[in-house]
């Protein structure tokens, strides 16, 4: 019945570590087989908040043309020249939420979110930096923005599939997995869901917290004409 709805991550293929970005970026090993199974050669992936452009790294090994939005000039830069050994890719610094993009022109949509309440550009200055929202409705209302944009450019029956994580914030859990489910819920059609696994050490006994080694993939498409 389909495809395994888990898998454990061992690890990031050395070729394409990122040492200076640790705990700042997603892994090309996770997102290779995601890209191979979601799409096909030549086929054109949108990640909407393309950091450090590793899948736009992804892309090319599987010989799929990247396109990164990244709201931060600065980190857009720096992934400009991490992907200069990776012809064929497009770092844009650009709003998710106005994407500089022809409708019905992408195939796959693949990312990591932003997450609320991490401690990175806290004090951003830059407009749609949703990492400096520190207020929970309006940091959702922000991705409602978003995922509304990128459905206009998403061409009919295209796929998307989207990472995040549950959080604990000040000493409590915050359901941001199945927030942003209910949200992108609005755009695209859910299909499912995925989880990916780490290998974190527990080192804590209170059976309130877990060391959550898993992150969800919400698994969408949009609907066909």
């Amino acid at each position: 019945m389909g495809r395994s709805s888990w898998h454990v991550l061992r690890g990031e293929d050395p070729a394409y570590a990122l040492p200076e970005a640790a705990g700042q970026c997603g892994w090309v090993s996770q997102l290779r087989p995601l890209i191979a199974e979601m799409t096909e050669p030549g086929d054109v992936v949108l990640d909407p908040f393309a950091g450090w452009g590793t899948t736009l790294v992804a892309c090319a090994v599987e010989s799929r043309k990247g396109i990164g939005l990244e709201v931060s000039p600065e980190r857009a830069e720096q992934a400009r020249r991490r992907l200069e050994a990776y012809p064929g890719q497009t770092m844009l610094c650009a709003d998710a939420r106005k994407p500089p993009l022809p409708e019905e022109s992408v195939d796959f949509v693949l990312g990591d979110l932003p997450y609320f309440g991490t401690n990175l550009d806290t004090d951003s200055t830059v407009d749609g930096q949703l990492y400096a929202l520190r207020d929970y409705e309006d940091y959702l209302s922000a991705l409602d923005d978003v995922f509304a944009a990128v459905t206009r450019i998403m061409r009919p029956g295209a796929r998307a599939v989207l990472a995040v994580q549950n959080r604990r914030l000040g000493g409590r859990f915050v359901p941001l997995a199945w927030d942003v489910a209910r949200v992108l819920g609005r755009h695209l059609t859910l299909g499912d869901e995925r989880i990916h696994c780490y290998d974190r050490p527990v080192s804590d006994d209170d059976p309130m917290v877990t060391n959550r080694s898993h992150e969800y993939l919400l698994v969408a498409a949009k609907e066909q004409a």
